[in-house]
């Protein structure tokens, strides 16, 4: 095989499939990419035995058919400081690249021994939705899961539901739970759930990232793969064998309190009160006064205190309640609408956060139990 790279193309998608070629170290040859050359287009392949990926490159230059495995550490880190118009060559036993006086040479592998990827072509097409839109739903939905691996497993997994004409991902640590709905572009199921690990999910986001504005992706699955494809890049994650818990039943529609507040002013104040307790509780409390402003303070013991006031919107029953500082923030980070309103069920309730003007997200978090020298009013704290 011999094949010229002259387009930044194949330099971009070597570094979408280098990241899934990273199998056990067991299995040195999950550390390669399988690269094959045939009819002006280059197919790279990869997989770390949970996640596959296979990128294809049209109107490739090929002097030379034929395919082989590139050693990712090697290949990788040297293509990476060439500039284009550079040769590669491999045969059975090496990879050799030139470039204008110079040249290195990789050792490569077999390629009957590289593990045969799973395919989509009897899989059941699930849908067609916007690239943009699943990139949404992802970085809005599965952030409460551990991308560790977790018992239970559905507490490292997203789980993926069609109903209808939607898309929703889902997921939890238990304490927590976010959950973020699309509309699709063409549904071809009634109703389905798929349970992913977060680690492919993770991988999932990084791509959609790197794609174009008006890019589709088709989902489908079988019984042991969910796959992802648009016209170059197919990714496949094997599908987690657990059972997500039944997320509906614990979704409360009761508020004893309610508020709406600027999104970047509340980011901004949890930030900075965050700084007192990091390394102490991380407990952030909120006082909520209707027809007044939010309060905001924190404590730690031998540290120090803060105390600060926003402009809120506030109904409902005056509210004092805790919550972790870091849980909180990350919920109003994931979402970029100016305004964020945020519902409340006593001390002891659910917080649920939302957008202002739209259903398709929601974030639910569980209070911290705040115990009495935490409940000090401000008047208290000034006097300390």
């Amino acid at each position: 095989m011999r094949i010229k790279v002259c387009d930044p193309t194949l330099m971009k998608n070597w570094q979408i499939v280098e990241r899934t070629s990273r199998g056990p170290k067991t299995m040195s040859i999950l550390s390669g990419i399988y690269v094959k050359a045939y009819d002006n287009k280059i197919t790279l392949m990869a997989t770390d035995l949970k996640t596959s990926i296979k990128c294809t490159v049209h109107d490739a230059v090929i002097e030379e058919e034929g395919e082989s495995i590139f050693p990712t550490k090697g290949v990788g880190e040297i293509i990476k400081k060439l500039s284009l118009d550079f040769l590669i060559e491999a045969t059975n036993e090496r990879i050799t690249i030139k470039h204008e006086r110079d040249k290195f040479s990789f050792t490569t592998y077999p390629t009957e021994d590289f593990p045969k990827l799973p395919v989509s072509t009897s899989a059941t097409l699930a849908c067609r939705i916007d690239a943009k839109e699943l990139l949404r739903i992802i970085s809005e939905g599965s952030f409460t899961g551990s991308s560790t691996e977790e018992f239970p497993q559905y507490l490292s997994s997203s789980l993926l539901e069609f109903k209808e004409n939607t898309a929703r991902l889902i997921a939890t640590d238990g304490k927590r739970l976010s959950l973020s709905e699309a509309e699709l572009i063409e549904t071809n199921v009634d109703e389905q759930t798929i349970l992913i690990p977060i680690r492919g999910i993770n991988e999932l986001e990084r791509i959609l990232s790197t794609l174009s504005g008006d890019a589709v992706v088709e989902i489908l699955y079988d019984d042991s793969q969910c796959y992802f494809k648009t016209d170059d890049i197919e990714l496949v994650i094997r599908r987690v064998e657990s059972v997500f818990p039944p997320y509906e039943r614990i979704i409360s529609s009761d508020k004893t309190t309610w508020m709406v507040v600027d999104r970047q002013k509340l980011i901004d104040a949890l930030e900075k009160v965050e700084v007192v307790v990091r390394d102490y509780n991380k407990v952030v409390i909120l006082d909520l006064n209707p027809a007044g402003n939010l309060f905001i303070s924190a404590y730690a013991q031998n540290i120090g205190e803060a105390f600060m006031e926003l402009d809120a919107d506030i109904d409902g029953e005056p509210l004092k309640v805790g919550f972790n500082v870091s849980y909180l923030l990350q919920g109003v980070k994931v979402i970029e609408d100016t305004t964020v309103r945020l519902s409340f069920n006593g001390p002891h309730g659910q917080m649920r956060l939302r957008k202002l003007g739209s259903d398709n997200f929601l974030y639910i978090l569980m209070p911290v139990i705040l115990p009495d020298d935490m409940l000090k009013e401000k008047e208290e704290i000034d006097e300390v």
